[in-house]
C-alpha cells in the first residue's frame, strides 16, 4: 500500500510539472525594490556639514553628478605575492584573509585599496571582521547627547571596535529605529530600501527590510538603522533610487558575510559614491551577503583597537549613536 502511495505521487508531480503549475526554474523574488515611494535620505558630500531636517519627515538632497555611472569596476592596490617554485612544491599564492591582523580570537582588522570610477582616485578602507562567537554587539545611544569617536572610545573603554550609525537631525535625534539593551526609540524610516542590524536572541544580523519587512511589534535587544542597503543576498545593488544623492562622499558600512561574521568599514581620506562602496563591496573578496550604508560624511568614523597604535577614523560631527563590538 505505501509503494502504491509513493508511486501515485510521484506520478502527480511528472503530469503538475507537465501541466506548468511546478515551475523548477521559476524567477527569484526581487532583492531590490524598483521604486521608493515617499521620503528621502541624502548622504552628504565631504565638507557639506551635519544633517539638517528642512521640515519633519523632508531632507534636503544634492544633485548627483553629471557623469554617467561607471560600467567597469575594478579593485587596486590588493596585495599580491607572485607563485615562486620550487624544485619540490610552488609556494601557493595567497588568499585574502592571509592579510589579516589578528586583535584576538574572532576579531581581525585590514585596510583594502581601490580605485573610485566616480573620481578615478584609490580609496582606502578599513575593515573590522567580528565572529560573534567571539563577540557580542551593542547600540549606545543617550538622548540629546553627540560624541566624537574619540569621545566615544573613552565612553566605551572595553570595546574593541566602534562605528557610527544612524542618520540624525539637527537636534541630534536619530533617525530610524534605535534599540539599546530593549528599549527601543525612534520609528522606521518610510522607505523599502532601508535595513537595520539588529540583534534578537543574541544572533546579529544585517537585514533588509524590502525582503523582511518591518513589523512594528517587533522586540529588539539591539538595533540601528541605515539606507540604502548595498548588496543583499549576496548582489550588490544594481542602482540607487534618484532621490538619494550619489555624490563622492566618506561612508560607513555594516555588513555581514555569508559565514555570519560582522563587518564594520569606513573610507578613509578618500570620498566615493555610494555606487563606487557597493561595486567595490561585490568584487573584495570579502564574500559579503548583506551590506548596509549607514550615516556617511563628516559623520563617518570608527575605532579599531589594533593592539598597537588605536586606529581611528576621524570624522567632524560628533555623532548620538553607535555600534560598539566587546570582547566575549
Amino acid at each position: 500500500m505505501m509503494s502504491q502511495r509513493i508511486a501515485f505521487f510521484a506520478a502527480l508531480l511528472i503530469v503538475l510539472v507537465g501541466c506548468g503549475q511546478i515551475d523548477p526554474n521559476a524567477t527569484p523574488p526581487a532583492l531590490y525594490p524598483t521604486r521608493v515611494p515617499f521620503g528621502s535620505l541624502p548622504t552628504f558630500a565631504a565638507g557639506t556639514g551635519p544633517i539638517v531636517a528642512t521640515q519633519p519627515g523632508s531632507f534636503p538632497t544634492i544633485p548627483p553628478p553629471s557623469a554617467p555611472a561607471p560600467t567597469l569596476f575594478i579593485p587596486t592596490s590588493l596585495p599580491v605575492t607572485p607563485i615562486r617554485p620550487t624544485a619540490v612544491v610552488p609556494t601557493p599564492i595567497p588568499s585574502l584573509d592571509a592579510n589579516w591582523n589578528q586583535i584576538s580570537a574572532g576579531i581581525v582588522w585590514r585596510t583594502i585599496t581601490f580605485r573610485a570610477p566616480s573620481t578615478g582616485q584609490v580609496a582606502a578602507v578599513l575593515i573590522v571582521r567580528l565572529d560573534p562567537r567571539y563577540v557580542r554587539f551593542k547600540v549606545h545611544y543617550q538622548a540629546g547627547a553627540a560624541r566624537t569617536i574619540q569621545q566615544w572610545q573613552v565612553a566605551l573603554p572595553g570595546a574593541v571596535a566602534i562605528i557610527n550609525t544612524n542618520f540624525f537631525d539637527a537636534s541630534r535625534r536619530p533617525l530610524g529605529l534605535v534599540a539599546s539593551d530593549g528599549v527601543l526609540s525612534g520609528a522606521s524610516l518610510p522607505r523599502n530600501d532601508t535595513g537595520v542590524f539588529q540583534v534578537v536572541n543574541g544572533t546579529p544580523k544585517v537585514r533588509s527590510f524590502f525582503l523582511e519587512p518591518y513589523r512594528n511589534t517587533e522586540y529588539f535587544e539591539q538595533v540601528t538603522q541605515g539606507v540604502p542597503m548595498l548588496m543583499v543576498a549576496g548582489q550588490v545593488a544594481p542602482a540607487f533610487n534618484p532621490d538619494i544623492n550619489n555624490a563622492p562622499s566618506f561612508r560607513s558600512v555594516v555588513a555581514q558575510d555569508k559565514s555570519g561574521r560582522i563587518l564594520f568599514i569606513a573610507t578613509q581620506l578618500t570620498p566615493v559614491s555610494l555606487t563606487d562602496m557597493a561595486r567595490f563591496l561585490g568584487v573584495s573578496g570579502l564574500d559579503i551577503n548583506t551590506a548596509m550604508n549607514v550615516d556617511g560624511g563628516n559623520s563617518t568614523q570608527m575605532y579599531v583597537q589594533t593592539g598597537g597604535p588605536s586606529q581611528f577614523t576621524t570624522g567632524f560631527n560628533p555623532v548620538p549613536v553607535v555600534l560598539a563590538a566587546y570582547k566575549r
